[in-house]
C-alpha cells in the first residue's frame, strides 16, 4: 500500500495544515475577519490524485460584549472593628437606577478580588458590592460605583 500525502491551496494564512493527516486547523484573530474562497485540498499516493470539491471559510467577527471588570480590597475586619477570620466570599449587586440592583452574582471564593461582568446593557449601569461570612451574614453595600456602556 503507498503511502497518502495531502495538499492544500488557498489555505488562509492564520490556518495550518498537517500533509500527513490533511487536517486544516487554526483560531483566526480579529485581523483575519473575510471570506477565504477557493480552498482546495486533495489527497495522493505518488500515482493518483483526488481532490475535494474547493471550499470557503467565512470568517466573523466576534460580537461585541459590554463588559466591566470590577476589584476589590478584600475586607479584614468586621462592621465593629474585630478582626474577620469568616470571610466567605463576595456578592456583586447592578442594576441600571441607583440602589436598585436587579441582578446579584456571588462569587463564593473569598481570595477573588476581581471579576468580570459581561453583557451588560447599554447605557448607565450601578454597582456595588456586598462581603458575606460563613453564617451567609452580609455586609452593607460598599460604595457605589456607575459604568456608562454603549
Amino acid at each position: 500500500m503507498d503511502k497518502i500525502t495531502f495538499t492544500i491551496a488557498n489555505k488562509p494564512a492564520w490556518a495550518s495544515f498537517t500533509a500527513e493527516t490533511g487536517a486544516l486547523a487554526g483560531t483566526p484573530g480579529a485581523t483575519d475577519v473575510g471570506a477565504y474562497p477557493n480552498i482546495e485540498i486533495a489527497a495522493t499516493d505518488g500515482k493518483d490524485t483526488a481532490a475535494l470539491p474547493a471550499f470557503a471559510i467565512t470568517v466573523s467577527a466576534a460580537p461585541a460584549t459590554n463588559s466591566v471588570t470590577i476589584a476589590w480590597t478584600p475586607p479584614t475586619q468586621n462592621e465593629d472593628g474585630t478582626t474577620l477570620v469568616d470571610l466567605k466570599g463576595y456578592k456583586i449587586h447592578y442594576g441600571a437606577a441607583s440602589g436598585t440592583y436587579t441582578n446579584v452574582i456571588s462569587v463564593d471564593n473569598a481570595g477573588i478580588a476581581s471579576y468580570v461582568l459581561d453583557s451588560l446593557p447599554d447605557g448607565l449601569n450601578y454597582i456595588a458590592l456586598t462581603a458575606y461570612n460563613v453564617a451567609g451574614d452580609e455586609s452593607d453595600y460598599s460604595t457605589e460605583v456607575t459604568a456608562r456602556l454603549n
